[in-house]
């Protein structure tokens, strides 16, 4: 199908655009109300603040520029990307730093002077890129054992590489979008069982061992036994606390009590939510999630729309991975998983992680538009 050159601007996809700027614009806010308690005299903005609205801006420009490269391109550059994300990981494993004090074993962040990254980001885009390939490659003869064998080793590779830097969450969010990615690639339902069942049995005899230990297997066992391991849930009791204290109105922004108090920990981060649910009530927070749900909704809209499958498989790891890091996130927030450090998509603190969810969702701005008959584009095929 021949392409038209139009605007630049024309055939974006303005959905996925405008809901991903409001859910920054929130998100900033709130960050902001997460530290304003915090600023310095004179300060007008804390640095966390500023760091997330640099990366935003950089991820727009990014986003921008991406969606004008037709995704087949892309795609065909799997090996340059992978490599570069695995050497990336290899320099972090090598010269990693721990910017958390509570998990000094979690060195997943790379001083780059200016401001610390996390490395294991930027390889979630570099993985949906390359597995996509990958699956798209062997989709004729996706059910077979010969297959299926190279397709877990690819699996494994990122999820082994970030849990050596000991940031379990992001492994996690890996195995998630791995087992996700193969689902919307239609693997037989058989492997799906025989998988469950191996990491049922690995993280059975892992537990039994002791590779689980240290913090990670204290707010495991927390979660059943709440009364004994008051100290550990403290973060997430506190945040359940300041998310229902807020009612349906919520106490007014700048104004929450435990927000501003700082009574919970890391609040800019991991528990974002509990500072829209305070200050901003139920509605407030249920805004978060309409947001995010309407994101991950648009990106798989536009994944069954694709013209291949490549550009489908894309979608659906985008999609998986936003859903994913939302359903964790909440999930801590709310005492159902453990605390394990995962930040909520475009509203937590984490300028690593708004830079490369925008990188993520230039690729899916790219499918719509090359998918349509018309574009404008710095590079198409």
């Amino acid at each position: 199908m021949k392409k038209k050159r139009v605007g630049f601007f024309s055939g974006l996809d303005f959905v996925t655009f405008i809901t991903a700027l409001i859910g920054s614009c929130y998100g900033l806010a709130l960050v902001y109300s997460a530290t304003y308690s915090t600023l310095k005299d004179g300060a007008v903005i804390a640095s966390g603040v500023k760091s997330m609205l640099i990366s935003t801006l950089g991820g727009i420009i990014f986003a921008l520029i991406v969606c004008n490269i037709d995704y087949e391109i892309i795609s065909k550059l799997w090996p340059i990307i992978a490599a570069g994300c695995i050497g990336l990981m290899v320099i972090t494993l090598l010269f990693g730093k721990a910017v958390n004090p509570d998990r000094p074993d979690a060195k997943s962040w790379l001083d780059l002077g200016v401001f610390y990254f996390q490395t294991s980001e930027l390889l979630k885009v570099g993985f949906i890129i390359s597995f996509s390939y990958h699956l798209d490659m062997v989709k004729d003869k996706l059910n077979r054992v010969k297959t299926i064998i190279p397709l877990v080793i690819h699996g494994m590779i990122p999820i082994g590489l970030v849990l050596l830097t000991g940031d379990a969450g992001s492994a996690l969010i890996f195995l998630v979008m791995f087992i996700g990615m193969l689902f919307f690639a239609k693997v037989n339902i058989g492997y799906f069982v025989a998988g469950i069942c191996a990491i049922v049995v690995g993280f059975t005899a892992a537990w039994k061992l002791n590779l689980i230990n240290g913090v990670q297997r204290e707010r495991i066992t927390a979660l059943f036994y709440p009364d004994q391991y008051k100290d550990v849930l403290y973060q997430q009791t506190n945040g359940k606390i300041a998310l229902g204290s807020g009612g349906w109105t919520g106490e007014g922004y700048l104004h929450g009590s435990m927000t501003q108090s700082g009574s919970v920990p890391v609040n800019e981060s991991d528990m974002i939510l509990t500072v829209a649910g305070e200050e901003l009530g139920y509605i407030g927070a249920l805004a978060v999630i309409i947001i995010l749900a309407v994101l991950i909704i648009r990106v798989m809209t536009t994944g069954l729309k694709a013209r291949d499958n490549v550009g489908y498989l894309m979608c659906s790891g985008i999609s998986v991975m936003l859903f994913a890091q939302m359903f964790v996130n909440i999930g801590m927030e709310l005492s159902i998983l453990p605390s394990i450090g995962i930040t909520l998509p475009l509203f937590s603190a984490g300028g690593s992680s708004s830079l490369c969810i925008y990188l993520a969702l230039g690729i899916e701005m790219s499918v719509y538009r090359f998918s349509k008959p018309q574009t404008n584009a710095l590079f198409y095929k």
